[in-house]
């Protein structure tokens, strides 16, 4: 999950290459998830729970910079609260991928993953 953005590229779509990427990196590692699930639940695993919740902390900032560089430019609302839009970006993808783990369908969210970026990016885009 870790993806560089370049400021020649549009911040919405430097967002929906780094959702499909993400999903693309689960359903290719698909007992990760699994994996994170399990270490989460581990009572003797604060210190990785303590570094997942890290991880995320700076995946999540770092979306929030990507998406207060489209407020910027007027590709994203300008209303919206930037770290909340980052969370909603993660968690999105973790729904998207406990569902597809509930239904044991883990296959199928790569080609889920345009439609649930579609929708959030319905929630963040400017109207122009």
């Amino acid at each position: 999950m870790i993806h560089s953005f370049s400021d020649q590229r549009s911040p919405l779509r430097s967002l929906e290459a780094m959702f499909i990427a993400d999903v693309a990196y689960i359903a290719d590692h698909p007992n990760m998830p699994l994996t994170l699930l399990g270490a989460l639940t581990n009572p003797r695993g604060p210190a990785l729970r303590l570094m997942i919740g890290a991880f995320i902390r700076r995946y999540e900032q770092r979306l929030a910079h990507i998406i207060e560089e489209g407020q910027r430019r007027g590709e994203l609302r300008s209303e919206i609260d930037k770290d909340g839009a980052a969370r909603l970006f993660v968690a999105a993808i973790q729904s998207l991928v406990f569902t597809a783990l509930v239904r044991d369908e883990l296959d199928g969210v790569r080609e889920a993953a345009p439609a649930v970026f579609a929708s959030y990016r319905a929630c963040v885009e400017a109207v122009r």
